[in-house]
């Protein structure tokens, strides 16, 4: 088991303020999770700043202030429900495709034993006329692409609740 020196313990306060941590209480927070994963993962002869840099990457996607944007948006908006653009637009897919491909299965299901597994214009057809319509609008939101002004840009935050019942809220 490794022990951190108090310079190392201050090195990981200062490099967590350098890189947007404003919180005193959140800078407490992650040097505490950072020091316990470098004193229990960390040999006693490796390297502390080269196990410190890979170890803090995996607090983030692109940059450690992230999570105080991410908990400044879920403590201002508490009763809404957060997802990100990709969740979102799967919620979108299974609450208006998700109903034709579950009749069609259902369709499937109850005449593989009767023998009647011809395909009937009606079930396909109408699946797929009323099905095309939303998949298209949801194709198009998801690809248009960043030049032209999207409805939903690529990395945003969509919060669903009352007031706004949806809220976007573009990642910069």
């Amino acid at each position: 088991m490794y022990y951190l020196s108090d310079q190392e313990v201050d090195f990981i306060l200062k490099d967590i303020t350098c890189r947007g941590i404003i919180s005193e209480e959140l800078q407490q927070s992650l040097l505490d999770h950072v020091c316990t994963i470098v004193e229990q993962n960390l040999d006693k002869n490796g390297n502390f700043e080269e196990f410190y840099l890979s170890a803090i990457k995996t607090f983030y996607r692109r940059e450690l202030s992230e999570i105080e944007e991410e908990i400044r948006i879920l403590s201002t908006y508490k009763s809404h429900l957060v997802f990100h653009r990709k969740q979102f637009f799967f919620l979108l897919f299974l609450i208006f495709i998700g109903p034709f491909i579950a009749y069609n299965i259902l369709w499937i299901d109850l005449n593989w034993q009767s023998g009647r597994w011809h395909i009937p214009i009606e079930i396909w057809g109408n699946s797929l006329a009323y099905g095309l319509w939303p998949s298209l609008i949801i194709l198009v939101i998801v690809l248009t692409p960043e030049k032209l002004e999207p409805l939903i840009p690529k990395k945003s935050t969509i919060l669903l609740g009352t007031k706004p019942f949806i809220k976007i809220i573009p990642d910069f």
